[in-house]
């Protein structure tokens, strides 16, 4: 179970933004929120910062799969993903500490269900005497709800990080992957068939910050921005 954990050390509101292809949106919607964080912008390498304006807001630059663990955990008050990995945690963990403040509409892509072209379509009743239905991808908690949704009682879900495509057909028999359209994914080599849940761009606060501290320096200069 993951468990919130607190520090006295140091009282500073903390802000996890996303580092990979976030980056230039998120410092675009910055910029127009006037939420000054020098160093923070497309291809920097420098992941510990401090913002100008609001003043002394504690910055760190994860990847989006690790924001929504380190806000839930306590570990920052703020912080900004792809709501794909916000579900992926929250599917697992119901009672997630996690506050799901706005949609900031840019970012958008979807997940998919997908086979291989030309192969077996994605099996419409579990396989009783061939195997399991062989699942690959990077958000297997995604991929297992999808699994039960489609009643699949015999499958297996492997875990990757990555190149989820290049699983198939050897490998397994359907891929969970994201892509912004299905011609993303076709040109990934696959045949998409099904769209799963649709995503974008989130802040995110932690829960007990939400209720207890003061988070409107940022979240209103974020919300009058996006």
């Amino acid at each position: 179970m993951i468990s919130q954990t607190s520090s006295d050390a140091d009282s500073r509101l903390k802000v996890a933004l996303p580092k990979g292809g976030l980056t230039k949106s998120v410092a675009c919607l910055m910029e127009r929120a006037d939420f000054v964080v020098p160093g923070y912008h497309d291809g920097s390498r420098v992941y510990r910062l401090v913002s100008e304006s609001p003043p002394g807001v504690f910055v760190k630059v994860f990847s989006p799969r690790d924001i929504p663990i380190q806000v839930a955990v306590g570990n920052y008050d703020i912080g900004i993903s792809d709501r794909l990995w916000v579900d992926e945690l929250i599917t697992s963990y119901r009672r997630i500490a996690l506050v799901i403040v706005m949609d900031l509409g840019f970012g958008h892509e979807r997940l998919y269900a997908a086979t291989s072209p030309g192969g077996a379509a994605a099996p419409a009743r579990p396989r009783m005497s061939n195997g399991p239905v062989r699942i690959v991808s990077e958000y297997p908690n995604l991929a297992e709800a999808y699994a039960r949704s489609m009643r699949f009682f015999n499958y297996r879900v492997f875990p990757v990080w990555g190149a989820a495509a290049s699983y198939l057909p050897e490998a397994a028999d359907i891929a969970v992957v994201k892509g912004a359209n299905a011609a993303a994914v076709r040109r990934m080599e696959l045949e998409p068939t099904a769209e799963i849940v649709k995503s974008q761009a989130v802040v995110i606060a932690n829960r007990a910050s939400f209720e207890t501290r003061d988070l409107s320096g940022i979240l209103s200069r974020l919300r009058e921005a996006s």
